[in-house]
């Protein structure tokens, strides 16, 4: 009689990695959840009820072209001026995250960190054109588009997808930026990519 006997593979299931690894990454994921909540948040009529409201979206106007020409399209305007001169305003702060954690993240595979130098002012030149048509409101130009009036008319796509597209994420690209031009300068980047290269010998 034979006997047969199967053996189980085993398994092994890698664990899965969270989406956010680090600190910086949790402060940075808070902050655009808040920004995007803060939509819902803001009074329809907000700059006929405040004067304060006025001020400060005036004063924001004249740093960020994006804002403007947001209010020109007629799309709740009063709703859609204030709010991205909210984001802009509270920017600074995001920016400051993603620099935090672009410059920790040399620590990790991360790929800024290995990026030849001719791929780096590539990236840099790109970065900085992005960066650029944001704040000048390049690709919020048709208020006949049906995308863009979801984005400016409904308050959870504006504080998704405006709050994402328009504002954090050239931030973020802004912060990344920074840290890529200041990575070289220090020649901190030269060093990870040498220690990496010796390391693989």
């Amino acid at each position: 009689m034979n006997v047969q006997t199967t053996t189980k593979a085993k398994v092994t299931t890698k664990p899965k990695e969270p989406v956010f690894k680090t600190p910086y990454e949790k402060a940075a994921g808070i902050y655009v959840a808040l920004m995007g909540l803060s939509a819902l948040l803001i009074p329809a009529d907000i700059l006929q009820a405040y004067s304060w409201a006025v001020e400060f979206t005036d004063f924001m106007a004249a740093w960020v072209p994006q804002i403007d020409l947001i209010s020109s399209l007629g799309i709740r305007p009063e709703l859609n001026r204030f709010y991205y001169s909210l984001l802009w305003a509270m920017s600074p702060g995001l920016f400051v995250l993603c620099c935090l954690m672009s410059w920790e993240a040399r620590q990790r595979s991360f790929p800024l960190w290995n990026l030849p130098l001719q791929k780096a002012i590539v990236l840099a030149l790109v970065t900085g054109l992005v960066i650029y048509a944001a704040s000048h409101g390049g690709w919020i130009t048709n208020a006949n588009n049906g995308v863009i009036r979801f984005i400016l008319s409904n308050r959870l796509a504006m504080g998704c997808l405006g709050n994402i597209f328009y504002v954090s994420a050239p931030v973020m690209a802004a912060g990344g930026l920074f840290v890529l031009v200041a990575g070289w300068l220090s020649g901190e980047i030269p060093r990870h990519i040498r220690r990496g290269a010796e390391g693989e010998r």
